[in-house]
């Protein structure tokens, strides 16, 4: 069932060609549609890793949604600097686009973010890691970068458990 969450690691590629498309066709942009696409999706992803057996399985299909969204979250760093950096001097027009930008962001981030959290807490309540480790996964989690190397290691965690 954990597999139908691989659709997080491409869900943001989805979202703008749909956005793309709709928007070189002339269509109305889909936005709203997106977004509750994007919820929809959201919840989906805590339903299934709070209900999830396999947390091992769930650890490594989180890592690779991580893997999977470094270019995404590249693009849209470049993108998101540009955008906001630009339009600064074109009366502010950067700083009010920032926020969107910002929950776009957050909320790509909130779906590997969710699944690798309770990994993380299953991995406690088993007892296969300290409370040290526990606390530093659990932060490392939810900082760029770090995120990616934390998922490597909870997934190493899971693997080092079963021998």
């Amino acid at each position: 069932m954990e597999r139908i969450l691989l659709i997080n690691g491409i869900s943001p590629y989805i979202y703008y060609a749909i956005i793309r498309v709709a928007q070189e066709n002339e269509w109305a942009i889909p936005y709203n549609k997106c977004l509750i696409a994007f919820l929809i999706q959201l919840l989906i992803t805590i339903i299934i890793s709070v209900i999830c057996r396999d947390k091992k399985r769930l650890a490594k299909i989180t890592m690779i949604n991580k893997l999977i969204q470094i270019p995404y979250y590249i693009l849209f760093f470049v993108f998101s600097v540009a955008i906001v950096l630009l339009g600064i001097p074109l009366m502010g027009f950067g700083l009010i686009l920032w926020p969107i930008l910002v929950a776009v962001d957050v909320g790509v981030f909130l779906s590997t973010l969710i699944p690798e959290e309770i990994c993380t807490i299953k991995l406690r309540m088993n007892g296969n890691i300290s409370i040290g480790r526990f606390i530093l996964y659990f932060i490392c989690n939810t900082i760029y970068v770090l995120d990616i190397v934390s998922s490597v290691l909870i997934k190493r965690e899971y693997d080092a458990s079963e021998n």
